[in-house]
């Protein structure tokens, strides 16, 4: 990954960000849901967004990442991976934990950042989106696996 490669926060026009965030999250219904009521986080490397993430607060004290999306050249050179270490430690002073929803194939990637499988919701991809989700291996995503990271007291990423 190229080293001039900056994150940023975006607060307005997030919406030009929605071709990427559709990589993560197929359904513009389901993303729009989201987008306003998010953080948004962009990876630019030499001006092109690589990689962007949604975080939305909520009122218990947690956070959750929405969507997390890396573009296609970049897939697989460590943007996905350095937007979440980002994420973690801009979050850990000012939330309990950060949730995230994945479908299977996620779930070992969240693992690596210290994320724990913590609850699922069933059906959940098949009732809520009007056209299948795939996983890239090719399976059909139908359960919503929902991980959580704990944040240590005083701010810190445990």
């Amino acid at each position: 990954m190229d080293v001039c490669c900056e994150i940023r926060s975006v607060e307005e026009g997030k919406l030009r960000f929605l071709p990427l965030l559709l990589l993560a999250d197929p359904c513009e219904r389901m993303v729009s849901r989201y987008l306003d009521a998010g953080e948004v986080f962009v990876m630019e490397c030499g001006g092109e967004a690589v990689c962007v993430a949604v975080v939305v607060r909520g009122e218990d004290g947690e956070c959750e990442l929405k969507n997390l999306a890396v573009a296609e050249p970049w897939q697989g050179r460590g943007c996905g991976s350095r937007m979440v270490r980002f994420l973690l430690e801009r979050f850990a002073p000012v939330a309990k934990a950060m949730l995230v929803g994945t479908a299977d194939s996620g779930v070992p990637f969240y693992e690596r950042f210290g994320f724990e499988y913590a609850f699922r919701v069933p059906g959940f991809f098949t009732e809520n989106y009007p056209e299948p989700v795939v996983e890239e291996d090719g399976r059909l995503c139908v359960d919503m696996l929902y991980c959580r990271k704990v944040f240590g007291s005083g701010g810190s990423v445990v």
